[in-house]
């Protein structure tokens, strides 16, 4: 009965290690947890709404650009203007351009 002891106790603790070692090293499942599914969800939704941000400023700048009224119709001015800060170029265009709108109308 001792010897058998003595080779079945390190048998059963090489086994145990052996199926330890294997277990850790094995790759996790490529799953995706319910938080980064919800990440994932909430910058989909992000950029969908910046995209859709984005498409209706150009289409509200588009109808304010003096070139696509219809016919082309663009209000002259003769002389200077009458904002010398409306010539400097600005760091932000489309405030710009606002002021420049609401300058002329």
């Amino acid at each position: 009965m001792g010897d058998l002891l003595l080779v079945l106790l390190p048998a059963v603790v090489l086994a145990a290690v052996l199926w330890g070692l294997a277990t850790a090293l094995r790759p996790r499942g490529s799953g995706m947890s319910d938080a980064d599914k919800y990440q994932r969800e909430l910058a989909e939704r992000a950029a969908s709404h910046y995209a859709a941000q984005v498409q209706a400023a150009m289409a509200a700048r588009a109808r304010l650009e003096p070139g696509s009224r219809p016919g082309g119709a663009r209000r002259r001015t003769s002389g200077p203007q009458d904002h010398p800060r409306a010539e400097s170029p600005s760091i932000y265009p489309d405030l710009a351009m606002a002021r420049k709108h609401t300058e002329r109308h």
